[in-house]
């Protein structure tokens, strides 16, 4: 089973509400879990949230989720985030992070452009195609 189709049994997962998933060839044996419908309580920093408005929300594309697990802005907790509101970003720019079964799994810019808005919060559980970023 590759990364592709773990990626559509996660996807099938979540549209059937199905919460776990047992494959096992002999070789490799794969478990997937996902909760149901459980609102996370996310404490609120000190920095208030930048916001896009007008024109900024109309170009706005969405970079998301390639996986389940949870998403960090920072590379480590006591370094700088990867990206910032306003920021300009390359294609195959890092600009989060995705642990998922204690590995970890870079979220890449997949068009240049600047972020208009940062959709998850640090240490956030994300869902598969869970949007990220807003980027124009």
């Amino acid at each position: 089973m590759d990364l592709e189709e773990i990626k559509a049994v996660m996807m099938l997962m979540k549209e059937n509400q199905i919460t776990a998933f047992d494959y096992d060839d002999g070789d490799v044996h794969y478990r997937l879990k996902r909760k149901e419908n459980v609102v996370k309580s996310t404490p609120v920093s000190a920095a208030p949230a930048e916001v896009a408005t007008g024109d900024d929300v109309q170009d706005a594309q969405t970079i998301n989720a390639q996986m389940v697990g949870i998403f960090y802005t920072t590379p480590s907790p006591d370094e700088e985030p990867f990206v910032k509101v306003g920021d300009d970003v390359t294609a195959g720019q890092t600009i989060g992070v995705i642990e998922a079964m204690k590995m970890v799994h870079d979220v890449k810019a997949d068009r240049s452009g600047k972020i208009v808005k940062i959709l998850a919060a640090n240490e956030e559980n994300v869902e598969f195609n869970q949007p990220l970023f807003e980027i124009e």
